[in-house]
């Protein structure tokens, strides 16, 4: 079976194979053979590990539109930069918090307090790729699709959008007419800046709600995502309690058991009994090691849908894709915020400056203090973390 490592160094030789075909053959024959408007349409751009695909016939959806609910998106825009200005606040404040737990109660330190990056492979385990694939999509879709629309409506030409790949992280764009938008007012500004991270907080409360809706928020047990090869017990069956003591995240590190003759493992479907070896009988273990030494290596959370009937696999990968999509939603909602080069957070306070300090110096001055904070309160976050935790994905 060719494991995920394998699969990525592939995918990489793969990328730089399409690079060298794009490279030296078709762009070779698009010289040759120069194109006619179609190829102003649409433009893609390869180079080794990164995709880019442009469209520049983007005006006419995003006016449809706009002018099918005018009044709907103008208060969609007010609304939004509100929310700006109060997630500009909260991720601030959060930060701030946090970083003072780290440093005068670290007695009080604890899973609530991690501030790590989304990055894949690194920070977060490969097995979750495909629930993060879709949530950055449905992210970009909506942030991107919305920053266009309000651009539209504040009459701002659209140039192209488009999305990218870096390797195999997906991006999206959309790309306003630059000198359109510097002229722009300063509450245009704040209005399509600000509406990109109120979409995403709006997913991300309904992915939360979904949630909530389609599942009991307790755990009934720990699904086996990883057995060895002997194990009797199997790959996705649903661990419910051993010897009656309830399995969940929580007590697989804290409740232990001991070991008798046999060993009773219940699941959703059945149970598993095992004769037990003589020389561990009466010592206690925790519910943890019990598993490994069962043969099972990995497990996650699972929760009962209020669904009956549903199956346990389709039950999970559904949670798991509401799970990481209100994670990233909300965190990039959140994040995009802080008013730090780049993100709309910084456009919006730019916006505000522009508008009531008149001193150039002045506002410059304070953009770079509010990103200078910002970005320390970011890396600190990060820093305790790792220091308190170690390295750990999730």
């Amino acid at each position: 079976m060719v494991s995920i490592v394998e699969a990525l160094a592939g995918l990489a030789v793969a990328w730089v194979a399409a690079f060298l075909v794009h490279r030296f053959v078709i762009q070779r024959r698009k010289t040759e053979q120069p194109g006619g408007a179609d190829e102003q349409k649409l433009s893609i751009t390869l180079y080794p590990l990164l995709l880019i695909v442009r469209s520049r016939q983007v005006t006419r959806p995003l006016d449809f539109v706009t002018q099918r609910l005018p009044r709907f998106w103008d208060a969609v825009s007010r609304a939004a930069v509100a929310t700006g200005f109060g997630l500009m606040a909260f991720a601030v404040y959060v930060l701030s918090t946090n970083l003072s737990t780290y440093l005068f109660r670290p007695e009080q330190v604890g899973g609530q307090n991690i501030v790590i990056p989304l990055i894949i492979g690194v920070t977060i385990r490969l097995e979750n790729l495909p629930y993060l694939f879709i949530a950055f999509a449905i992210v970009l879709l909506t942030h991107e699709g919305m920053h266009g629309i309000i651009a539209r409506r504040e009459g701002l030409p659209v140039k192209s959008a488009g999305i990218f790949m870096i390797f195999i992280i997906p991006g999206g764009f959309v790309e306003p007419d630059e000198q359109a938008f510097k002229s722009s007012s300063p509450g245009a500004k704040m209005r399509v800046a600000a509406v990109g991270s109120f979409a995403n907080l709006a997913v991300g409360v309904l992915a939360l709600l979904l949630v909530f809706g389609f599942f009991v928020p307790q755990e009934a047990g720990l699904i086996a995502l990883q057995v060895e090869e002997n194990s009797r017990i199997k790959p996705n069956d649903v661990l419910v309690s051993i010897d009656g003591v309830p399995v969940n995240s929580n007590t697989v590190r804290t409740r232990t058991i001991t070991i008798g003759e046999k060993i009773t493992v219940k699941t959703l479907t059945g149970e598993y009994v095992f004769d037990t070896n003589p020389e561990v009988r009466g010592r206690e273990y925790f519910l943890g090691s019990v598993l490994r030494g069962l043969g099972v290596t990995h497990v996650d959370t699972y929760l009962n849908p209020r669904i009956a009937g549903l199956d346990p696999v389709a039950s999970y990968n559904f949670y798991r894709t509401l799970f990481w999509l209100q994670l990233v939603s909300i965190g990039v909602a959140v994040f995009n915020m802080l008013p730090i080069y780049m993100l709309d957070g910084s456009i919006i306070l730019r916006a505000v400056l522009e508008k009531y300090v008149k001193n150039q110096r002045t506002a410059f001055g304070i953009v770079n203090a509010a990103a200078l904070l910002s970005i320390g309160l970011v890396v600190a976050n990060i820093a305790f973390t790792y220091s308190f935790f170690g390295f750990f994905q999730i």
